[in-house]
């Protein structure tokens, strides 16, 4: 049996101003999904990097002021982390609410050890800068060595890591 192909004489294809049309727009969504994938949909954010300006012995405990970081940096966008005879104490300040008054202290809720926060912020703003202080205390005061470790939240990464306290 042979197949006979009929052609139509009755259809028509799209015309030339709707292909341009759905070429350019097929165009322009690759080129933004290109764009989206190469640069990144947020864009980079950086960590900022901070030091430790003054340390001091206090009762049963410790004082560590701060220089200010590399690029602005807001306390409710740090995690501190001490570490002290092998545990790791932590503390997260993302709910904190800086009411905007000089100087702003913050203490945090103490640990089932004993371990408590104080967080002063001299400027009242809620951003890190220079002089801004963090106090340690434990009942009973620490032992052995004492270190300090500042995460940026927003990147996961360090502002400052391991900086010994004691």
């Amino acid at each position: 049996m042979k197949k006979t192909w009929a052609i139509r004489k009755d259809s028509e294809a799209v015309s030339p101003v709707i292909a341009t049309i759905l070429m350019v727009a097929i165009t322009v969504v690759l080129a933004a999904v290109l764009y989206v994938m190469v640069l990144g949909f947020g864009g980079t954010q950086n960590t900022p990097n901070v030091q430790i300006l003054s340390k001091t012995t206090i009762t049963n405990g410790y004082q560590v002021a701060l220089t200010s970081p590399t690029s602005t940096a807001k306390w409710v966008d740090v995690q501190i982390q001490l570490t002290n005879a092998g545990t790791v104490y932590a503390w997260n300040l993302k709910n904190v609410a800086w009411t905007g008054t000089a100087p702003q202290n913050y203490t945090a809720p103490s640990t089932p050890t004993g371990v408590t926060l104080l967080v002063t912020d001299l400027a009242g703003d809620g951003q890190i800068g220079s002089g801004d202080y963090l106090q340690f205390t434990m009942t009973g005061g620490f032992t052995g060595s004492v270190t300090l470790t500042l995460l940026y939240t927003p990147t996961g990464s360090a502002m400052m890591s391991g900086a010994t306290v004691a």
